[in-house]
């Protein structure tokens, strides 16, 4: 468990370290038919951020990742649209004020 944990956080640290480049990139699933996954990933972020009444203190202050550190809004937006498998269960989790820490499955399924 511990092995895949840090192989986990190894990853994503990774993901994190060139998400520069794939935030510019196009939404993942593009060209497929139908709103493309990266979009349809992202939406349910944000879907998720409002439920829980955290959109306005995202927006204005990023969101901590867990193992990685406080990533800008912006940049959590252009990986759900580029890296949408990132915010799947067994990719990343966030630290959520009042909640704890929380992985990421907003987007399982899409």
């Amino acid at each position: 468990m511990r092995t895949r944990l840090t192989a986990i956080l190894g990853a994503v640290a990774l993901v994190f370290a060139f998400a520069a480049p794939a935030v510019a990139g196009p939404p993942a699933g593009i060209g497929s038919g139908g709103p493309p996954a990266g979009v349809l990933c992202q939406q349910a972020g944000i879907s998720t951020l409002q439920s829980l009444g955290l959109l306005n203190d995202v927006a204005g202050n990023g969101i901590e990742v867990v193992g990685v550190g406080v990533l800008p809004f912006r940049t959590v937006l252009g990986l759900h649209r580029t890296s949408p498998e990132l915010f799947q269960t067994g990719g990343v989790s966030v630290f959520v004020p009042g909640i704890g820490e929380v992985p990421a499955t907003w987007c399982d399924g899409i």
